[in-house]
């Protein structure tokens, strides 16, 4: 199709088209997505700032204030108050960044240890690095093989890297453990979706600096935070880590360490608002109700002999498998469930997201029985 000029009315009615011939999130029957719909205050803050440039600090100085207190905040909730990091694009940007930072560190180094069940991204930075990779087993429960990760650090180990919320399985990786193992070893814990539920669990699990091998952290803001996409961070454990990428432009009256120049101010302002629109306690709430509507979920589950839950999960996570999945999962889409499939486990997987209610459960169970 060629572009041709349009008015406004055209342009909006258009988008509109395009627009509904995709699923909606407040539907419910998005199982397989990681985001979800954002408030609205949060996509108002992203307008407002939208023509804003967060690289130039000497202009938007607002911007700058709204970053400091997103990554302040995270402090708190990270058990760090000398936190130092960023608004990144997303989880991969961050993981990306955080493997710089350990190369910049160590440039003598250039093995990672990574659990197989890693995200993609990992793989990514280490082919624009040039690192190599020590894949790490895992164990029955698709956690990081710990006994792998001891036996695989040597002198030539840059990093170790754990998961926080696996993105097929949701599983959390032995965190404590593996930070007792690295010693001086960067370590890095890729808490992309996680980090938005961990910490308003009833009871949460150790991955934060709160431990004191670790050297970074991703959380994504656009996933369980509810931000509006693109919106991920990075941070690390303090500002010493940053200054290795630390470079002075010419025509920029100040340094910058960020891997991507110019970023958007709205992303940030985004962040702001809905963090402070929905607090600690907010986020509590949305966690206790996600976490109930897995529950609910499971007890579903289990009442459907051909259905096995793969792991017992740990956060909003539920991992299913049946026989002739890919047929059980291929019907489902057809009914017009968005699910996804692992190839590696051989099971669907379901994102009990915010927009996924205990109705939009029970007629999901329904279907899966019928199927079945």
């Amino acid at each position: 199709m060629r572009l041709v000029r349009m008015d406004r009315d055209e342009i909006i009615k258009k988008l509109r088209e395009l627009r509904g011939g995709d699923l909606l999130y407040e539907d419910g029957r998005i199982l397989s997505s990681v985001s979800t719909k954002p408030p609205g205050i949060s996509v108002e803050a992203f307008e407002i700032f939208s023509d804003t440039n967060a690289l130039d600090t000497h202009v938007f100085k607002g911007v700058k204030r709204m970053e400091d207190e997103v990554i302040q905040w995270f402090g708190s909730v990270l058990h760090n108050p000398g936190v130092a990091g960023y608004i990144t694009t997303g989880g991969t940007e961050a993981n990306i960044m955080a493997l710089y930072v350990a190369r910049e560190m160590n440039p003598e180094k250039r093995e990672i240890i990574v659990p197989e069940s890693a995200h993609y991204s990992i793989e990514r930075a280490a082919s624009l690095m040039d690192l190599r990779v020590s894949w790490v087993p895992l164990d029955e429960d698709f956690r990081a093989d710990l006994s792998a990760v001891e036996a695989r650090i040597n002198r030539d180990t840059l990093a170790v890297i754990a998961t926080a919320g696996t993105s097929a399985l949701g599983v959390i990786d032995p965190i404590k453990e593996m930070s007792e193992l690295c010693g001086d070893v960067f370590f890095h814990v890729d808490a992309a979706f996680g980090g938005f539920v961990i910490p308003f669990l009833d009871r949460p699990h150790e991955f934060d600096f709160r431990l004191s091998g670790v050297d970074s952290i991703t959380i994504d803001p656009h996933k369980m935070g509810m931000a509006p996409i693109p919106a991920g961070s990075i941070f690390f454990r303090d500002m010493s880590y940053l200054e290795a990428l630390k470079i002075k432009p010419t025509y920029l009256p100040f340094s910058t360490y960020t891997l991507s120049g110019s970023r958007s101010g709205g992303s940030i302002a985004a962040v702001w608002a809905v963090i402070n629109y929905l607090g600690i306690e907010g986020y509590r709430r949305i966690i206790r109700e996600c976490m109930r509507n897995t529950e609910i979920l499971c007890g579903e589950l289990k009442k459907i002999s051909e259905v096995r839950i793969l792991v017992e999960p740990e956060i909003n996570f539920v991992a299913i498998t049946v026989e002739d999945v890919e047929r059980v999962w291929d019907t489902l889409r057809g009914r017009g469930w968005d699910i996804l499939l692992d190839e590696r486990s051989g099971s669907m997987r379901i994102v009990v997201m915010p927009h996924v209610t205990e109705d939009s459960i029970k007629d999901f169970v329904r279907d899966l029985r019928e199927i079945v």
